[in-house]
C-alpha cells in the first residue's frame, strides 16, 4: 500500500484534517494563511453542482461581448490572425455565476494544461494507495533521486528548469505517465471521474516538447479549478499549494500584468506553437482582507501551426500579450463587482479591454 496523505474523507473541509494535510505534506510555513483563506470562502460559497456546469446558454453577462469585441478590433488591426480561435471561460467563484462562455466546450490541444489532469490522476492514486507521495523516481539524466511530490512540484512550477525553460518538466511529466504504465492508464483515471468531456491524454511529452495530441477545453479546465477549490477532488488542498508555488515561466493570466501582486494566483499555463493557454484561479481580496476568488481559462489555438515548415517570429509573444489584456480586463470587471468602482491601474489609468469599461 503507497503512503497517503491524510484528509477528511466525509468532506474535507475540516480545518484539523485541512491544516494537518498542510503539515504532511510539507507545506511551507507562509502557505498555510493563504490555504485557510480558502478554507473558510469554500465553506461559505455555493458549491451546487449545477452552478459548476453552467451551460453558455445562462450567460448574462456585458463582459462577455466586451471581451468578443476585443479580439475582434485585434483581429481587423491584423495583430491577430483570421486562423486564431478562441475558447474562453470565465466564473465568479463567489456568486456561483458564469460571466464568460465563448467556444468553450470545443476540444483544444493541451500543451502545459494537461499537466493539471496528471496531478488529478496521481493524487487520485495516492488515494487508492497504489502510489507514494514519498515513493523515489531515478531521473537518469539528473542522476538523482526525485520523490513524486518533487516530480509535480516540478511539472507545476519548473522549479529544476533553467530561467524560461521547461525541458525538465516536461521530463518529469513523462516519468509520472510511466509510473502509471502508459497514457492509456492515466487516461482512464480522469474518464472515470465523469466530468472532463473534452480531455484527453493520449501521448507523453516528446523531446522537443511538442505535444499536439493531448486536449482539453477551457470548459473541462473550469470544472477542474472548481472542483478542486471546494476541495472536491482527491488532495485538492495540497493541488492548491502546488498550483499556488511561484513559476518560473510565470503565468500569463497574473505575472506581466498590471493586476496587483497580493492578489494570490493558482495557475497553469500552457504553450507549444499552434497554441497559447493559461488558466486558474485568481483571489483578489477587498479593503476588510474578504477573499473574492474567480476562475479564468484563455486557450488561442491555431491549427494551421504546429507542422508547418515556416515559424512566425512573435507569434507566442503576441497571444500572450493577449491572454494579459484578457485577464486584466475580467479583474476590472470583477473589481468593480467586489469594490463597487472601476479598477485604476498606473499603467492604463482604467483603460482596460480596449476602453474604459
Amino acid at each position: 500500500m503507497g503512503e497517503q496523505i491524510e484528509v477528511n474523507q466525509t468532506n474535507g473541509r475540516s480545518r484539523r484534517n485541512f491544516l494537518k494535510t498542510l503539515l504532511l505534506a510539507g507545506a511551507y510555513p507562509a502557505a498555510k494563511p493563504l490555504e485557510i483563506i480558502a478554507e473558510e470562502l469554500s465553506e461559505s460559497t455555493n458549491t451546487s453542482e449545477a452552478g459548476w456546469a453552467q451551460s453558455a446558454s445562462a450567460i448574462d453577462s456585458p463582459l462577455e461581448s466586451r471581451i468578443d469585441a476585443y479580439v475582434k478590433a485585434r483581429r481587423r488591426s491584423g495583430y491577430l490572425s483570421n486562423t486564431d480561435q478562441f475558447s474562453i471561460t470565465v466564473y465568479d467563484i463567489e456568486h456561483d455565476r458564469k460571466l464568460v462562455s465563448i467556444n468553450e466546450d470545443t476540444r483544444r490541444m493541451a500543451a502545459s494544461t494537461i499537466k493539471n489532469f496528471v496531478m488529478l490522476a496521481v493524487f487520485d492514486q495516492i488515494d487508492e494507495g497504489r502510489i507514494s507521495y514519498n515513493q523515489r523516481l531515478r531521473d537518469r539524466v539528473m542522476r538523482r533521486d526525485l520523490t513524486v511530490k518533487d516530480l509535480l512540484e516540478s511539472i507545476i512550477s519548473y522549479k529544476y528548469d533553467p530561467p524560461g525553460g521547461s525541458r525538465i518538466g516536461n521530463r518529469h511529466t513523462n516519468m509520472l505517465i510511466d509510473l502509471f504504465g502508459g497514457s492509456a492508464r492515466l487516461n482512464a483515471i480522469i474518464q472515470k471521474y465523469g466530468l472532463f468531456s473534452e480531455t484527453r491524454i493520449v501521448e507523453k511529452i516528446p523531446p522537443d516538447g511538442r505535444t499536439y495530441r493531448n486536449t482539453t477545453s477551457t470548459h473541462d479546465l473550469n470544472i477542474f479549478y472548481n472542483q478542486m477549490w471546494h476541495n472536491e477532488l482527491p488532495q485538492s488542498v495540497e493541488m492548491r499549494r502546488i498550483l499556488g508555488l511561484h513559476k518560473k515561466n510565470g503565468s500569463r493570466v497574473f505575472n506581466g500584468t498590471c493586476i496587483p501582486d497580493d492578489v494570490l494566483q493558482y495557475t497553469k499555463s500552457g504553450y507549444v506553437y499552434g497554441v497559447n493557454a493559461d488558466s486558474g484561479i485568481l483571489v483578489m481580496r477587498d479593503a476588510r482582507g474578504n477573499p473574492h476568488p474567480y476562475a479564468i481559462s484563455v486557450m488561442i489555438e491555431d491549427k494551421t501551426k504546429p507542422y508547418s515548415r515556416r515559424r512566425i517570429p512573435g507569434w507566442g509573444r503576441r497571444r500572450s500579450e493577449l491572454i494579459r489584456d484578457i485577464s486584466e480586463g475580467v479583474y476590472d470587471f470583477l473589481y468593480q463587482t467586489h469594490m463597487g468602482r472601476p479598477y485604476v491601474c498606473n499603467q492604463h489609468k482604467g483603460m482596460h479591454l480596449g476602453g474604459r469599461q
